[in-house]
Formats: C-alpha cells, sequence, structure tokens
C-alpha cells in the first residue's frame, strides 16, 4: 500500500478548498405529508361532488352519467377544491408561513366531509339506503349537521390561520376548565362571578315564567309564530320577509325544528332561546372581564364582570330579545383586534352585522393604525363574509330578499327624536303578514322629515367612522374601547327607529369606561331610563306624549354625553400616545 507523500495531501487539501463546501439540496416545494394533505382534501372535496350530485340527480354508473349529474359533481368538487386551495394560499402569503405548515393546519377542518363521502358509498352499495337518503329525511341530521360543520369550520379556519392562529377546541375548554375548578368562595374570582351567572340564569331559563304589573313587550312569541313556518318547509329570506339581517331568524328555525324533540310548544321553544342567550350572555360577561383587564388591571377587571353580572336590565332583556348575540360579536372583535387578530375580529364584526347591524361600531377600531393595503384586506374579508352569507339567500329568494332590506331601510322611526318630530308616539309597527313580498312596504303612518335629512345625518356618521378608521397611530386597549364606544354613540343617535332592549348595547362600554360603583350606578340608570320606556310608558302613559318626549330627550342627551366622554379619552389617548415621541423629537 502506498502512503501519500506531503505534497499530495497539500493537492487534495487545495483541491477540496477550491471546491467549497457542497451545496445543500433545495427542500421539495411540498413535503410528502403535505402532498397526503391535498390527496386527502381532494378525495373528501370529490365525495361532497358525487353526494350534491345524489341528492339532486340520482345514481349514475359510467355509461350513465347526465351532463347535470356530472355538472353538480364537477361543479362542487371543483368549488370545494378551489376554496381549499385559495385558502391555504392566502393564509400563507398574509401570515408569512410556510405552505406546508397551512396544510397541515387545514387538512383537519375538512374531516366533516366523511359524513356525505360514506353515505354517497353506503348509498351505492345498498338500495336501502339509497331509497332512505333520497326519499326521506332520516339521515339528514347527519349530512345536515356534518356540512354545516364544515362551514363553519372553513369560516372560522381561514381568518384564524391568517392571523397565525388555529383552531384549539381542546386547549379552549381546557382553560375554561381551569377556570371553573379554580373558583374559591373564600375570595372573589372571575370563575366565581362566571358560575354564579350561569347558575343563577340557568335557573331562570328552566324554571321562570313572567309575571308582575308590567309584564309585555317580549318577542319570544313573534320570532316562535314565524320560526314555526320551518315545520312547513319555509324559510326566512327566501318564502317570507324579516325586519333585521338573516342569522338570528335562521337560527330561531333551528331552534324550533330543536324544540318538536322536548314537545314542540311555545314553552320549549322558550326554553330553548333562553338557553342560547344564556351562552352569548356568559360569553359577553367573559369578554367584558377580558378587555377590563386589558385597558386598567385586574381587580378593575374583576369589579366590572360582577357589576354585569349584578345589573338587572341584561337578564330581564336575555330572556325576551336577542340583543345579547349582537353585543356578543362586537365584544368580541374589539378584543380579537387588542389581540393582533384581526382577520378573526373583521369576521366576528361580519357575524355580530348579520345579526343586527349596530356592530358595524367595531370597524374603525379595527381599521385605525393599519396601512391602506392591511385596510383593503381587512375590509374586504368582512364584506366577503356578508356577502358570502346573504348571496345565496339572494339567489334563493329574490324578492323576498330584497323586500327584507326595503323593510330595513325604509321603515319609518319610532321612539327617537326623528319619529316625534313627525308626531308618532307609539312603539315601531311591522306587519304582521310577512308571506307576500309588498306587505314590507306597508307602513302605519308616511314620515314628513325630508329624505335629505337623513341622508345629512347618515353622512355625518359616515365621516365620524372614516376619520376614527383613518386614525394613524395603532390604537391602545383603551383607545380601541374608546373608538368603539363613540362609533356605537353615533350609530344610535343616527338610528331613526328605537326600542328600549337596545339599551344593553350601552352597558358593557358605560362599565369598562367607568369601573367600579359609578359605572353600575351609571348602568343601573340608563336601564331605569329603559324600563321607564318600556314597559312604563306603554303601560301607565301611552296617553301623555310628553311623557315619551321626556323619556326619549333624556335618553338621547345620556348618549350624547356618553358620546362626548368617549371622544374626550380618546383624545387625551392620542396626546398621551404623541408625547414621548414629541419628547424623542425634541432630543
Amino acid at each position: 500500500m502506498t502512503t501519500p507523500t506531503p505534497h499530495q495531501h497539500s493537492a487534495a487539501a487545495g483541491a477540496a478548498a477550491d471546491a467549497g463546501p457542497r451545496p445543500t439540496p433545495a427542500p421539495p416545494a411540498l413535503s410528502a405529508r403535505a402532498w397526503a394533505g391535498v390527496g386527502v382534501v381532494l378525495v373528501l372535496a370529490a365525495g361532497l361532488g358525487v353526494f350534491a350530485a345524489l341528492m339532486r340527480e340520482g345514481r349514475a354508473g359510467p355509461g350513465t352519467v347526465s351532463a347535470a349529474w356530472a355538472l353538480h359533481a364537477g361543479g362542487t368538487w371543483l368549488a370545494a377544491a378551489a376554496w381549499a386551495g385559495g385558502g391555504v394560499l392566502l393564509a400563507a402569503f398574509t401570515a408569512r408561513r410556510r405552505v406546508d405548515d397551512v396544510i397541515g393546519a387545514a387538512v383537519w377542518t375538512h374531516l366533516p366531509l366523511l359524513a356525505p363521502l360514506a353515505l354517497a358509498a353506503a348509498a351505492y352499495l345498498s338500495d336501502a339506503v339509497n331509497h332512505r337518503l333520497l326519499r326521506t329525511d332520516d339521515f339528514f341530521w347527519l349530512w345536515g349537521s356534518a356540512i354545516g360543520l364544515w362551514v363553519a369550520a372553513q369560516v372560522t379556519w381561514l381568518p384564524l390561520a391568517m392571523d397565525r392562529g388555529r383552531l384549539d377546541v381542546r386547549g379552549g375548554l381546557r382553560a375554561l376548565w381551569r377556570g371553573l375548578a379554580g373558583v374559591r368562595f373564600t375570595r372573589l374570582t372571575f370563575g366565581l362571578i362566571l358560575a354564579q351567572f350561569v347558575l343563577l340564569r340557568l335557573g331562570l331559563a328552566l324554571f321562570w315564567r313572567p309575571f308582575g304589573f308590567f309584564e309585555r313587550g317580549s318577542d319570544v312569541g313573534a320570532y316562535e309564530q314565524r320560526a314555526r313556518l320551518a315545520l312547513q318547509g319555509q324559510h326566512p329570506f327566501i318564502d317570507y320577509w324579516v325586519e333585521y339581517p338573516p342569522l338570528f331568524p335562521w337560527t330561531a328555525s333551528g331552534l324550533k325544528l330543536l324544540s318538536l324533540h322536548l314537545g314542540g310548544g311555545e314553552a320549549a321553544f322558550q326554553v330553548l332561546f333562553s338557553l342560547l342567550t344564556l351562552v352569548f350572555e356568559a360569553g359577553v360577561l367573559w369578554l367584558i372581564h377580558a378587555i377590563a383587564v386589558r385597558v386598567w388591571d385586574q381587580p378593575r377587571g374583576l369589579v366590572t364582570a360582577a357589576a354585569y353580572a349584578a345589573l338587572f336590565y341584561p337578564l330581564y332583556i336575555a330572556n325576551r330579545h336577542f340583543e345579547s348575540i349582537a353585543v356578543f360579536f362586537l365584544l368580541l372583535s374589539v378584543w380579537l383586534v387588542m389581540q393582533e387578530r384581526r382577520h378573526t375580529a373583521a369576521l366576528a364584526a361580519a357575524l355580530g352585522i348579520l345579526t343586527k347591524l349596530f356592530p358595524v361600531a367595531a370597524l374603525p377600531g379595527l381599521l385605525a393604525g393599519q396601512s391602506w393595503g392591511a385596510r383593503l384586506r381587512l375590509a374586504g374579508l368582512a364584506a366577503a363574509a356578508v356577502l358570502g352569507a346573504l348571496a345565496p339567500l339572494a339567489v334563493a329568494g329574490r324578492e323576498f330578499f330584497a323586500a327584507s332590506f326595503q323593510n330595513m331601510l325604509l321603515r319609518p322611526g319610532w321612539e327617537t327624536v326623528w319619529a316625534l318630530a313627525d308626531g308618532y308616539f307609539s312603539f315601531g309597527w311591522v306587519h304582521r303578514y310577512r308571506q307576500a313580498p309588498h306587505t314590507a312596504l306597508e307602513f302605519n303612518y308616511t314620515p314628513d322629515l325630508p329624505v335629505y335629512v337623513w341622508w345629512a345625518a347618515a353622512g355625518a356618521v359616515a365621516l365620524l367612522y372614516a376619520a376614527l378608521a383613518l386614525r394613524r397611530t395603532p390604537p391602545t386597549p383603551a383607545a380601541l374601547v374608546w373608538t368603539s364606544g363613540l362609533a356605537l354613540c353615533a350609530f344610535a343617535l343616527y338610528l331613526r327607529g328605537w326600542s328600549a332592549q337596545f339599551m344593553v348595547w350601552m352597558l358593557p362600554f358605560v362599565l369598562l369606561a367607568y369601573p367600579g360603583g359609578r359605572g353600575f350606578l351609571l348602568a343601573s340608570g340608563l336601564s331605569a331610563l329603559a324600563l321607564l320606556e318600556n314597559p312604563g310608558y306603554f303601560v301607565l302613559w301611552s296617553d301623555r306624549p310628553w311623557v315619551l318626549w321626556v323619556i326619549v330627550i333624556a335618553r338621547t342627551l345620556a348618549i350624547l354625553g356618553l358620546g362626548a366622554v368617549f371622544a374626550r379619552r380618546l383624545w387625551l389617548e392620542g396626546r398621551r400616545a404623541a408625547a414621548p415621541a414629541a419628547a424623542a423629537a425634541r432630543d
């Protein structure tokens, strides 16, 4: 064996040095795991396409596929696959994440489509299953809930992924359990407040029936009467018109169908309605505490939560109206912006707008302090969520869809200075017969105020919203609350119609502005004013219009004063944020 000479050693070393380090091979565009995820999603989307074609056109073999069958199957598959792929790319681009990581998080959201895939396969293997699937409603609960869960997962996952978040149901439930398990009856904790709040309202939902000198004005009976049409296969915005956005009317129809398992009567519907609002009311309480802790501190957060739990008026309204659902989405949007999850906040605001219009007050804080590109993306996401929910209704029930929005836009005012100036001194009136589109435009009086008054008021509110949204400084938690509160006050003053239960919109912001005894007393005063209006005025003084003048003027001045408080605090917060920059410039 020949031993290399020193010269040969140096030559080899020089050659290695000239060659340099070996290049690292480029990673593949997608890992094997990501490709497997893509394959799973495509198979599940194909299963959904076959299921859609099966339900519309029946079974078809290789030689009997009609053009309509192929169109339903291929169109559904293509739409689901395009949504999945587009959502992954959008989330990866916005959150600056690897496509592999986003696919791994997204694939789990498509697993509910296993149910329609399995039903389609079973229908081809069994004539009995095929007959029950196409001719009966035996499997509706299975495939309907699975597709509904898939849609909800898609709508929730995309903004979360754009915010670099993820669906963590187990983590959320674990955190809730830790909070409740940490209840100590020897000291005040939020877990104790939440447990007391839920148990008290659960007892009321199950066992309490309204009574008293002033019992009137609950809308639950009207909700139940309209939801009863679902038993005949009729649905809001498609087969009849309603006077508010579609999210709650469709929820009410679902509650009515669910109540059939509890006897199907009005009492069963009332219990389910109260349990639904309890969930959202508990969410409102949690959000008030979480926001107050961010704006102030932990002790004042606890005091604010305790003050809300002790208020009578939200409890009174929760079993009578659905305001708490929209209040929840408004506060959720505010809190998510504080967490810098603005895309998810845009979705929350959109869900609020689809329930009632006033959560539009969350948009100025959502857009403030952002670049123009971010503003366009956030506003576009919120608009896409709203339009995505409305578009199918507009296609399926064009006349009733148009009638619903015409009623919302053109209905004359009630219980506001606008209505009193027109000489109208009663509550908001809506035609009882909803199954004809023309009744949506039949009103009990014609307003005399010129149209330009409404346009001027709407323009003023739009200018205020634009000024708040175009603020360059990113809002602090406190500034975000003051921005949303001011926007909400402006919206409330603009409304041509006001019902007493709308006061619950304001109460969380009053408590957040004044944590402690002062906030509780102010919120109680506003609650008393609302109770004087309804049922007080309509039961005791409906023949004395001057009483309604006094109540409406007092309420208008109270909202004006609250808006002035928010405006002043927002101005002071801006000065406080600008002070360090000014000091640095002087140095």
